[in-house]
């Protein structure tokens, strides 16, 4: 009872909240909510799925130039920061990366930093500097995500490194560990394609016992599993059979933005248009180890600008910009698969959200009870 009453008196914060982000972007010029923010294009993995690691990983975005992005204003509103890379704990000023974003986004309240799990000691190292710089109590959370893609060998052969997932084991146990006596959050995540779909359901369990959250998100390239330069990684006909499965029995079962956008991607398998909202083509600054400044990298032309050439602030609401948030939402964001910024957005688009649950809670009383 006392949650529910407690919702209740966050309501009028929900419409108010959801009310100017749905004005964002439309009636004035918003500042970004998220960041995103690969700190390097070097990887100790071999992944099947993800080129990243064959770039040439000697452009590297500096510290100096990372302060000078971080020290105006444009980023007062920014909530959440996502760090990843390549494998961002290669980056031994990781920490000082941190605090410097910390510095700049005083709205801040999530960090989630994603590894591959490659070498426990290094990310416990890196993860202790990055508890000591930052200031704890003004974040609602610190999330460290280990990537699992598979059970022993299945892992191993995705991820390109023999020894890969006890390798990953042994980081989420140090990591678990230190979570004991540091406020910090450990999960699992996994990218679904063809090599593990026999798995999912373990990989869930070893979430489960192991007592942490997990995620899964979903293959995806420029367009829905239009796989044309690798035919290794396409989904057959039975794979997409067993693939719907898995998602209608495990994935779509309940009432969180999780769930909704796995619905949603159940109607895009089958040609329709997305209905998840996603806030990368207005309040998303993804700012690359090249300097590069683009909303999302679902196409080459999606691009805003380099922090070498122009400030952060001159590239975000250049009139560039706006033309290629005009043309994303025309051309990408209807058939775009990918779950990035679903669970950010669906807190923020309060209508969104509350349509799905009035409609699923309708839905479920109107089936017959087994």
């Amino acid at each position: 009872m006392g949650s529910d009453l407690g919702q209740i008196f966050r309501l009028p914060g929900y419409v108010i909240e959801g009310l100017r982000y749905h004005a964002g972007g439309r009636l004035f010029r918003a500042k970004p909510r998220m960041i995103q923010f690969p700190v390097c294009d070097r990887c100790n993995a071999r992944c099947l799925m993800c080129r990243r690691w064959q770039k040439d990983a000697r452009e590297e975005i500096s510290l100096a130039k990372i302060r000078e992005v971080f020290s105006g204003s444009l980023f007062s509103r920014v909530e959440e920061v996502n760090l990843h890379g390549g494998e961002p704990t290669l980056r031994k000023d990781l920490a000082e990366i941190c605090g410097i974003i910390q510095g700049g986004c005083p709205s801040l309240k999530r960090i989630w930093i994603s590894t591959n799990g490659l070498g426990a000691e290094r990310i416990r190292k890196r993860v202790e500097e990055i508890l000591a710089v930052l200031d704890l109590r003004k974040l609602d959370l610190l999330e460290i995500n280990v990537s699992i893609d598979g059970i022993g060998q299945t892992h191993d052969t995705i991820r390109g490194v023999p020894g890969g997932f006890e390798q990953s084991l042994d980081t989420l146990r140090t990591l678990q560990l230190l979570a004991k006596d540091h406020p910090l959050k450990i999960s699992l995540g996994t990218v679904i394609q063809p090599l593990n779909l026999h798995q999912l359901a373990e990989i869930e369990t070893l979430a489960r016992t192991s007592g942490v959250s997990h995620f899964f998100q979903p293959l995806a390239f420029d367009a829905f599993f239009n796989l044309e330069d690798r035919a290794d990684l396409a989904f057959s006909a039975e794979d997409r059979g067993g693939l719907t499965r898995f998602i209608e029995d495990r994935l779509a079962q309940g009432m969180s933005p999780t769930h909704f956008f796995w619905r949603d991607f159940l109607g895009m398998m089958d040609g329709q248009k997305r209905k998840s909202p996603c806030a990368f083509d207005r309040y998303v600054f993804s700012l690359y180890p090249s300097g590069k400044v683009l909303p999302c990298s679902q196409k080459d032309w999606i691009l805003f600008g380099n922090v070498f050439d122009q400030p952060a602030e001159k590239i975000w609401f250049s009139r560039d910009a706006r033309k290629i948030r005009e043309r994303m939402k025309k051309e990408v964001c209807p058939t775009c698969p990918n779950y990035c910024g679903v669970e950010f957005s669906l807190r923020k688009e309060f209508f969104t959200y509350l349509r799905f649950t009035l409609r699923e809670k309708a839905f479920s009383r109107a089936r017959p009870r087994r």
